[in-house]
């Protein structure tokens, strides 16, 4: 985190990266845009906070205690889900804005099934992109974590 912070990242968290990587491949625009996080784990939240905010968008991270989170949520170009207690929380459509773009982090087993964070059935329609859980992110983190490590083994020679 503290590469990231100064800007001399070499090896980055592998799911955080992983979201860049699936914007930047699909031609999302980063600079400018409004991002909410909701999640701020050391493994995913924070620091992808710290790369977006690089990227020059506006990064809000939210969280258990943030108020009027639907109103937060609501106003993001870009929304992240990384909370990860489903039931408990879900990622609704009245969350997010008209043509925004959903990136599902979450990975839960819900009566043996996996899913995400967000319902995805009743934001798709409303959302301009959308990652599916299981087949969205979770591949972009394995990728990344191969990335990382060639980069390692190439730093070492």
């Amino acid at each position: 985190i503290g590469q990231i912070t100064y800007r001399r990242e070499t090896l980055i968290p592998c799911t955080p990266k992983g979201v860049v990587t699936l914007l930047e491949h699909n031609n999302i625009p980063i600079a400018g845009q409004n991002i909410v996080i909701l999640g701020r784990s050391n493994l995913v939240g924070k620091p992808l906070q710290l790369l977006l905010t690089n990227l020059d968008a506006t990064v809000t991270l939210c969280h258990s205690k943030t108020k009027k989170l639907a109103e937060e949520s609501s106003r993001a170009d870009i929304l992240v889900s990384a909370v990860g207690t489903r039931p408990s929380f879900i990622t609704t459509a009245d969350m997010i804005k008209e043509g925004a773009v959903v990136i599902d982090v979450g990975i839960n087993l819900v009566n043996g099934k996996i899913c995400g964070d967000v319902d995805f059935d009743g934001v798709v329609n409303k959302a301009s992109y959308i990652t599916p859980v299981p087949g969205g992110v979770g591949p972009m983190t394995v990728a990344t974590l191969l990335e990382n490590t060639l980069i390692a083994v190439n730093s070492q020679i």
